[in-house]
């Protein structure tokens, strides 16, 4: 289960990033709409970007786009990424997908950044940062499935 564990702490952490800068009294984004609104974009840039990253480098080193074995293998290189004592596959996974893998955290980071901050704006009636907000939801549920697949596939880091 550190797989779980891990993308659980992932979300989880980047919620409190996210709500620090938006509610910190020195950046305090909650305040300023008009601000929100190139960091729910950004955030949604990032997320769509990583997510870009990882459908295309199996693509560019010849391997056919196999959805079951590339997500998990994401999950557990960023599972190992953050607790070193989880098991990765190193012998048989191309160095490749670790370093790729190792990217998976920001889409969790920019899909909560898109939809926390792009919250503020649409309330004041910013309308067109409904569009970041839902490629945010979109990345988020991205990442909550991909996990629990990655979760349900390994046991303890070791592919089943």
């Amino acid at each position: 289960m550190g797989v779980a564990r891990v993308a659980a702490m992932v979300l989880f952490a980047s919620g409190m990033v996210v709500v620090g800068v938006l509610l910190a009294p020195t950046v305090g984004l909650w305040r300023h709409p008009r601000a929100c609104v190139p960091v729910s974009i950004a955030g949604a840039a990032v997320a769509v970007a990583v997510i870009g990253i990882q459908v295309a480098a199996p693509l560019t080193q010849g391997i056919p786009l196999t959805w079951p074995y590339l997500g998990t293998d994401y999950f557990l290189a960023m599972s190992h990424f953050f607790n070193p004592h989880n098991a990765y596959p190193s012998f048989w996974s191309p160095v490749w997908a670790y370093r790729v893998g190792i990217l998976t955290p920001l889409i969790a980071g920019g899909g909560v950044a898109a939809v926390a901050a792009g919250y503020p704006a649409f309330r004041t009636g910013l309308r067109a940062v409904a569009v970041p907000i839902a490629i945010g939801f979109g990345a988020i549920g991205v990442f909550v499935a991909a996990a629990v697949f990655a979760a349900q596939a390994t046991w303890r880091g070791i592919l089943l």
